[in-house]
């Protein structure tokens, strides 16, 4: 008991002289709160929308489809309750739900010519491990991600599609290989923070090709070419920081 009583002497000591050298005990970190997914969907499936931006709803889907998966040994008791919004609201929200999430990704990426997306939305629906396991749905949206012809505007291969951060001064830099032909070539990037300034240059090799400098969170720019071929874009915060979404036509 003396060798034990020792011991936590020591150890009282020992920490006391430590907070003795290193100054106060660090403060807790203070609490975060709960993200709900399913809320996290709802706001990414409008957002998506909004900015015809496949991923997003595609990513939004995905959520719920994690947030609807039932808990081992948990089994609600009663029905789920009713929406808030009376019928006429309801219909103007829209039910939120996977497959409906799913249909409307392909709907725009079918729309913007991006394959990949339409092809990941419709082996999403189908799989039975992390996915719908919906065959039916699966067929539907394939037969309409394989109806996007080859030879689409913008980008080659479809639309880019880039999430990040950008703090106050800092630059990030991309490389894209645009179609020519004079089609209609566009990029808009999106900030996520009012306070945000973002600015977009684009470059072909040193040339200045495009830009929007506004005082603006958003910057986008509108342009067409004669060749195909690889231009540089530079995006820049002037403001506050930010994450921020790219995307092309």
């Amino acid at each position: 008991m003396r060798a034990a009583g020792a011991v936590v002497a020591l150890l009282v000591a020992g920490s006391g002289g430590a907070l003795a050298q290193g100054g106060a005990a660090a403060a807790p970190e203070p609490n975060v709160p709960a993200v709900s997914l399913r809320q996290t969907a709802a706001a990414l499936a409008r957002a998506g929308i909004a900015h015809h931006d496949a991923r997003s709803v595609l990513a939004a889907a995905q959520l719920l489809i994690v947030a609807d998966r039932p808990a081992r040994g948990l089994d609600r008791v009663g029905s789920a309750p009713a929406p808030a919004a009376r019928g006429d609201e309801q219909a103007k929200l829209g039910p939120l739900s996977a497959a409906g999430l799913l249909r409307e990704a392909t709907h725009i990426a079918v729309e913007q010519h991006d394959a990949a997306t339409a092809n990941a939305a419709a082996e999403l629906a189908g799989n039975t491990v992390a996915g719908l396991g919906d065959a039916a749905l699966a067929t539907q949206l394939k037969t309409q991600a394989a109806s996007i012809g080859a030879g689409a505007r913008g980008a080659v291969g479809g639309p880019v599609w880039a999430d990040g951060v950008l703090g106050l001064g800092d630059v990030v830099e991309y490389h894209i290989n645009f179609e020519g032909g004079y089609t209609p070539n566009r990029i808009a990037v999106s900030a996520g923070n009012n306070a945000a300034d973002l600015d977009c240059y684009l470059y072909d090799g040193s040339q200045l090709a495009s830009s929007d400098n506004s005082y603006a969170r958003d910057c986008s720019i509108a342009w067409s070419q004669r060749w195909t071929g690889v231009l540089t874009l530079r995006v820049s915060n002037a403001g506050a920081s930010t994450y921020f979404v790219m995307v092309s036509n």
